[in-house]
């Protein structure tokens, strides 16, 4: 499936170094679930690609 585009709901504060950081209102590239919970992503912003919760954010349609 094509990956998937979100939008940050909550400001989130990388806590591991495979973590990215973002704040609300950000744009996630290439959304891409991985395991409950976690996804991995590239914050639109910083250009940065890692991990993040995805519960802060939620699909763009």
């Amino acid at each position: 499936p094509p990956s998937q585009t979100y939008r940050a709901i909550f400001d989130y504060e990388a806590r591991e170094d495979d973590e990215v950081t973002f704040i609300e209102g950000d744009i996630i590239l290439n959304g891409d679930p991985i395991t409950e919970g976690w996804m991995f992503g590239t914050v639109q912003r910083t250009g940065q690609f890692g991990m993040l919760p995805s519960n802060y954010v939620e699909p763009m349609k």
